[in-house]
């Protein structure tokens, strides 16, 4: 696979080994040091480390050279001054050492402590150090010092002549710099980001869900037979927004082995994952794909061609909610900078077709990386360092259409979505609103490690309606209102009609709920809604809630006369789907149906006269089974209900007057209608 440049080697865009290097920095850290003075062993060993991309290695050897340097002799020590190097007339052991921690620390993204040894450096010559002034620029900036940031970055600018590409990324940086001064200026209460520490390690990222009640995250594992520090996935079941009891996902694997950064399919039966492996500091990755069985994972294998190419890297898979379409970053060529976004459409196997690159509006000549998709308001979520945002990998959006790979231009989500540092897998846990809830990932609390951060959006949705009875249209008081979350079936609230039959009520973070009327005497009517919203507070009046009298029974059983007909539901022009106004005339007949266990009844389907007789016939079916299926729902037996399309056939009123079309009787026309079925 191809070796990734110095710049993506920084845990990026496979942000991997936080933890684990931590971990490791501190255990080197108690290492005790020789006890003869041995200062150019330790500068050897340094650059023979961070030569290797070995940098918190490195780091101890560079503070071990320092430390016994102050103790023993002063800082202009002649012992390597044969020692040459670009723009560096007889070497300075101490500047070389000083400016290598700083380069050390931003490569395992310690901006702290980067900022602390770029700053002894600015003191050095200009022509030895030519890119310390940037990269101290740079350091302040991931530590939120903006004002200091932009100082540092105009005085590189305006001294620098070379036309590279540290040149290139002054600009960008100050026009980064230009876009935070314009976030801080809003306001910053439209959404609530908060850490999050999972049971398993507080290194946790790239949050995904593998079945409605699961979540899956990846972090860093002890492997203590082979003393190792690896990623590994952990499944969790949230308990109120947090990863409750956990446990490691079980893969066949080899020792040094990474895997993380998952994504599922076919209900969670299908896992594709991000395995990896680090040598000599070079990463190599790729996506490989496991099924769950009866008694667990199968052997992971990599995906062939066209998700894995050979000499590249790819990874961080995202499959979309209906399974078509398979999401990931890779730094294959044909891309439009170092690592892209790419997505190729899936089989009903599960096996990719034809990738496509998202495109030059997506991607940058930098990275693009964790990317995501919003099903419902068809947006791609993604994460990038080469637009311009807050600095480091920034949280994108960008609407657009797989098939015609058409993307409108990216959106920065801004802050608090956003901060200094690397903010990535952003995913949505609201199915219609794309940023009401979700997780990201960031190492904005930390100076080395991703941790989770929990998104809610800062919206409240003021609601209000009414009940009255069906027949007379008079508000119902006292009705007994009861609101759940039809996905969970969470009571929200429960409150009462007031005198005039009128309720209202706040929630918020709330897309979707059910209000369920009852009232004595009266058949209990349930309503769904649906809530489209932005951040701050909306008013929602929802439709009239009807409530139909119990009926009883002229004498017994066979005395309730059903022999006519009654319309049960009514459809928009080619539609299917039962509307609000419908559920009330199939509560009634449910009640009825239980009330009377032997009752039979015809379910019959009817269109207007648009569309072919074929057409037709199949659109009744369907708006048939919908008012069949909801009554089985509501504890009818199937057997008892007798379905029958008869489509076009039997207009209640002509659909044309005086050779006009009749818009009104069309309505009328496309229905459902019951009947006793006589034994």
């Amino acid at each position: 696979m191809h070796k990734h440049s110095r710049h993506t080697e920084n845990r990026k865009p496979f942000l991997l080994l936080g933890y684990a290097a931590t971990v490791i920095f501190f255990l080197l850290s108690a290492l005790a040091a020789p006890a003869q003075n041995d200062s150019p062993g330790y500068y050897t060993k340094g650059e023979a480390l961070f030569k290797q991309k070995k940098y918190y290695e490195a780091i101890q050897y560079y503070e071990k050279y320092l430390a016994t340097e102050i103790k023993t002799t002063p800082r202009s020590q002649p012992f390597a001054v044969k020692k040459k190097a670009p723009g560096k007339s007889n070497l300075n052991i101490h500047n070389e050492v000083v400016y290598r921690l700083a380069e050390s620390y931003r490569m395992i993204n310690n901006y702290t402590l980067a900022e602390k040894w770029y700053k002894e450096a600015m003191s050095f010559s200009r022509k030895a150090y030519p890119a310390c002034a940037y990269w101290y620029g740079v350091s302040l900036r991931a530590n939120q010092k903006y004002e200091e940031a932009f100082n540092a970055i105009t005085a590189f600018r305006e001294s620098y002549t070379k036309m590279d590409e540290l040149l290139v990324g002054a600009d960008k940086e100050l026009e980064n710099l230009k876009f935070i001064k314009e976030q801080l200026l809003k306001e910053k209460d439209g959404f609530f980001v908060e850490r999050k520490q999972m049971p398993a390690n507080t290194s946790a990222y790239a949050l995904s869900a593998s079945q409605a009640d699961r979540a899956v995250y990846t972090a860093v594992h002890e492997d203590k037979a082979n003393d190792l520090y690896v990623a590994r996935l952990y499944e969790a079941a949230p308990q109120n927004g947090v990863a409750g009891k956990t446990k490691m996902i079980a893969l066949d694997e080899a020792p040094g082995i990474h895997n993380g950064m998952a994504a599922f399919a076919k209900g969670g039966k299908k896992m594709f994952f991000t395995r990896w492996m680090v040598n000599n500091g070079i990463t190599t990755a790729a996506i490989y794909g496991s099924d769950k069985t009866d008694t667990g994972w199968t052997k992971p294998v990599p995906l062939p061609e066209p998700v894995n190419m050979e000499g590249s890297n790819s990874g961080q898979p995202f499959v979309t909610d209906d399974g078509k379409y398979i999401l990931f970053s890779s730094n294959r060529e044909g891309g439009v900078g170092k690592y892209d976004i790419w997505y190729a459409p899936l089989d009903t196997n599960g096996n990719a077709l034809l990738a496509t690159n998202a495109g030059n509006i997506v991607n940058t000549a930098g990275d693009e990386a964790s990317p995501s998709y919003h099903y419902t308001s068809r947006t791609l979520v993604f994460s990038s360092n080469g637009h311009v945002g807050m600095g480091g990998y920034d949280i994108f959006s960008a609407k657009g259409d797989f098939k015609l790979s058409n993307w409108d231009k990216p959106v920065n989500a801004g802050q608090p979505i956003n901060s200094s540092k690397d903010d990535l897998y952003f995913i949505s846990t609201d199915e219609d609103n794309l940023w009401n809830t979700g997780w990201l990932s960031s190492d904005r609390a930390t100076d080395c490690c991703l941790e989770l951060f929990a998104v809610r959006q800062d919206n409240a949705q003021y609601v209000s309606g009414s009940v009255t009875d069906c027949a007379s249209g008079q508000p119902l008081a006292r009705t007994a209102l009861t609101v759940k979350d039809p996905k969970g079936g969470k009571v929200l609230l429960k409150q009462q009609t007031g005198s005039d039959g009128r309720y209202s009520f706040e929630l918020k973070n709330t897309s979707r709920f059910e209000i369920t009327a009852e009232k004595e005497g009266y058949n209990t009517a349930s309503e769904s809604y649906k809530v489209y919203f932005d951040a701050g507070t909306d008013s929602v009046s929802n439709n009239n809630i009807c409530l139909s009298l119990i009926t009883p029974p002229v004498t017994n059983t066979g005395g309730y006369d059903l022999s006519g007909s009654a319309t049960l539901a009514k459809f928009a022009f080619n539609q299917s789907a039962l509307g609000n106004g419908s559920y009330h005339e199939l509560d009634s007949l449910a009640t009825l149906m239980h009330r009377f266990p032997s009752l039979m009844i015809e379910v019959g389907g009817y269109t207007d006269g648009r569309g072919s007789e074929a057409y037709n016939l199949k659109l009744a079916q369907k708006r048939v089974d919908a008012c069949i299926r909801y009554l089985v729902k509501k504890g009818i037996s199937k057997k008892r209900l007798v379905g029958k399309a008869y489509g076009e056939c039997c207009p209640l009123e002509p659909e044309k007057i005086n050779g006009k079309d009749n818009p009104a009787a069309r309505e009328r026309n496309r229905r459902v209608e019951y009947r006793e079925v006589k034994k």
